[in-house]
């Protein structure tokens, strides 16, 4: 792998788990069932990632583009 390449993979790394620990977050706030598995602080599946999506969506918070603001 190319250094900037590394660099890139690593920042965007960085920013999933930032993601994904926001999304525990809310989750937890508006009283959203976490799926079992989920460790707050560890990265999600993708399988995770879209049910906490889902559970966010159908407390009223949008959290993917391109949907109703």
């Amino acid at each position: 792998m190319v250094e900037y390449e590394q660099a890139t993979r690593d920042a965007w790394e960085s920013d999933l788990l930032a993601y994904d620990r926001l999304l525990f977050l809310a989750a937890t706030m508006l009283d959203v069932v976490v799926p079992s598995g989920v460790t707050e602080g560890e990265p999600l599946t993708a399988a995770q990632r879209a049910r906490l999506e889902e559970g966010l969506a159908g407390a009223g918070l949008q959290v993917q583009p391109g949907g109703p603001v």
